[in-house]
């Protein structure tokens, strides 16, 4: 895990570190903000009892599975307390995520809990984890995001293109695909992946890509 002083006593201090099967609870958590990233329409129990949803969470660490958790260095009593989380996973066309291509591309998902939001964090885990992907070879990733959502200047902004024929677009929901292989250095010519400083990109904090459940809360 590398880190990454501030100058602020208000900004915390971050790490990045890989998403492991132990963190199985957590990344239920960061589904249950992705959907929620309007306002809270979802509980934990209706992610879990809802495969579509559970699917982005149940069973990490299968062949594919890539991630990476941003924790807060400076947590109670010394802890190093999870605040977000980046990820990607492949999906199968008879169980496909909210954004889902093919069966070789697979969906990212982003969450930042509220509290750490704001602060460059969901940006700089999204951009490390691009990085990561192409680096093992992976050549597109896709995502589903409300079209409501602020976060999709981000995910524009570092190169995602809509795919309007894909199953998960709508009128609420746009699925976006990104070619690693075309992007120069890393995604979004970021100088760094770890630490934090400033907002995100689109100016809104909100970061929630991945899972929806094909309504206005769809991220």
């Amino acid at each position: 895990m590398t880190t990454e002083s501030t100058e602020s006593a208000e900004t915390p201090r971050i790490g990045v570190r890989e998403l492991t099967p132990t963190d199985g609870d957590f990344l239920v958590d960061m589904v249950v903000e992705a959907v929620n990233w309007d306002g809270e329409h979802h509980t934990r129990r209706g992610v879990l009892g809802s495969p579509r949803l559970a699917r982005y969470a149940v069973g990490w660490g299968r062949p594919g599975d890539l991630g990476l958790v941003a924790v807060d260095l400076e947590g109670p009593r010394g802890l190093q307390v999870p605040v977000g989380a980046a990820w990607l996973r492949y999906f199968a066309s008879k169980e496909p995520g909210y954004g889902f291509v093919a069966p070789g591309v697979p969906e990212v998902s982003l969450a930042i809990v509220p509290g750490y939001r704001r602060r460059g964090i969901g940006r700089a885990l999204l951009i490390a984890l691009l990085a990561r992907a192409r680096a093992q070879g992976t050549g597109h990733v896709s995502l589903s995001v409300s079209r409501a959502n602020p976060a999709l200047a981000l995910y524009q902004a570092l190169g995602f293109s809509p795919v309007p024929d894909a199953p998960g677009t709508s009128a609420e929901s746009v699925t976006l695909l990104l070619d690693l292989a075309s992007v120069g250095g890393d995604p979004g010519s970021a100088q760094g992946a770890e630490g934090t400083g400033g907002t995100d990109d689109d100016g809104s904090g909100a970061s929630a890509s991945g899972p929806s459940d094909g309504s206005s809360t769809s991220a």
